[in-house]
């Protein structure tokens, strides 16, 4: 009867993900069907708590559930309970999640799941993921989450700051209540509750997909904010006063403050060498955007002027085209020199390579 209960089980969320949306659901569908069904028994190999585990590390492998799903499952073992790592709010704000709570729920009623077993498989994967636990009333790292608010740094002999990180998936949200990034889930992904709803982010790296008219639009709320002197625009920018203006920068004002006053390739020097240093690019980005300022800055203090991201400027050219700088985490090397230019074909374009950081200007 578990055998063919699990078969039916996986018959019909793969028949139901790949019919609701034939365009979403398909790594939800490559992982369920990828699963043979097993013949369950009560101990070892094919066992509901084998299976169970097998379940949660493809999961994991996927990049479906990340290390926060991880913990609160391991914390669930150490009061005694086996609980779904996915929690309902998850579920809710988030298809794939959704599809896999289920399939969880349904393995996790066994009453014939071997506790001891699963945590001494959670915590052996914590360990090996770098997430130390000892017991859960300990105040452990995995808990200490630290969301980077916006820094500026005055430009010398300029009427204007810039903001000395990238604009984080987290700053976007508390502002917009979403998160549009491709680069959300993962090891380092956690869900925030904003105004009640559960988004999934990394939540200091930077964020990205967003269009030269969905920064004006974060622009256009950070400003509205500014101007009612509301007390959520100090949560993202602790030492703002009341009435300054944020806006992107020009190419110009970008350009003047990636130099650095160098009259270098890079901001640092000539030396691609160097470059590692300095900058998330093709070479060690691993195919993927990295937290904000975990680089050596420019001689400024501004972090990540090269590479992570392609950072949006004000400026438009012929045809409605907008222009970002700087190069991205799939930029070769010479794409990061502070010369080099990429013209978007609309203000509508959307990338995972391309986010924005914004400038302070005096208060009107």
């Amino acid at each position: 009867m578990r055998r063919a209960a699990f078969t039916l089980y996986f018959m019909f969320v793969s028949i139901s993900v790949l019919y609701a949306n034939p365009c979403e659901g398909l790594l939800e569908a490559s992982v369920i069907l990828s699963a043979a069904p097993v013949i369950l028994s009560p101990q070892g190999e094919g066992s509901p708590t084998s299976f169970l585990i097998t379940y949660l590390s493809r999961l994991l492998d996927e990049t479906l559930i990340g290390d926060v799903h991880l913990v609160r499952f391991a914390e669930g073992l150490e009061r005694g309970q086996i609980i779904n790592p996915i929690s309902e709010q998850e579920a809710r704000a988030n298809y794939s999640l959704l599809v896999q709570r289920g399939g969880l729920e349904q393995m996790i009623q066994s009453d014939t799941l071997d506790r001891e077993a699963l945590s001494v498989w959670a915590q052996e994967t914590l360990s090996e993921r770098g997430i130390v636990r000892v017991q859960r009333k300990v105040v452990h790292k995995d808990t200490q989450i630290h969301f980077q608010p916006m820094e500026f740094v005055l430009i010398p002999d300029q009427s204007y700051s810039m903001s000395r990180f990238q604009t984080t998936q987290w700053q976007w949200a508390i502002i917009m209540e979403q998160n549009p990034s491709h680069f959300k889930d993962g090891t380092e992904s956690v869900g925030v509750e904003i105004k009640g709803r559960v988004v999934q982010m990394r939540p200091d790296h930077p964020v990205e997909q967003v269009s030269w008219d969905d920064a004006q639009r974060f622009i256009e709320r950070l400003n509205a904010l500014s101007r009612a002197d509301d007390p959520l625009i100090y949560k993202v920018i602790p030492d703002h006063a009341e009435g300054e203006i944020y806006r992107l920068p020009t190419e110009a004002e970008w350009a003047l403050a990636a130099k650095a006053g160098m009259a270098t390739v890079y901001s640092f020097g000539n030396d691609e060498a160097l470059l590692e240093q300095y900058a998330w690019f093709n070479k060690n980005s691993n195919n993927q955007t990295h937290a904000v300022g975990l680089k050596e800055p420019n001689p400024l203090g501004l972090y990540d002027m090269h590479g992570n991201v392609w950072e949006l400027t004000l400026d438009q050219l012929l045809c409605s085209e907008r222009v970002s700088r700087g190069g991205s985490w799939d930029s070769f090397a010479r794409g990061l020199q502070t010369t080099n230019r990429f013209p978007h074909c609309s203000s509508g374009y959307i990338s995972n390579a391309v986010g924005f950081r914004i400038m302070r200007v005096a208060s009107q």
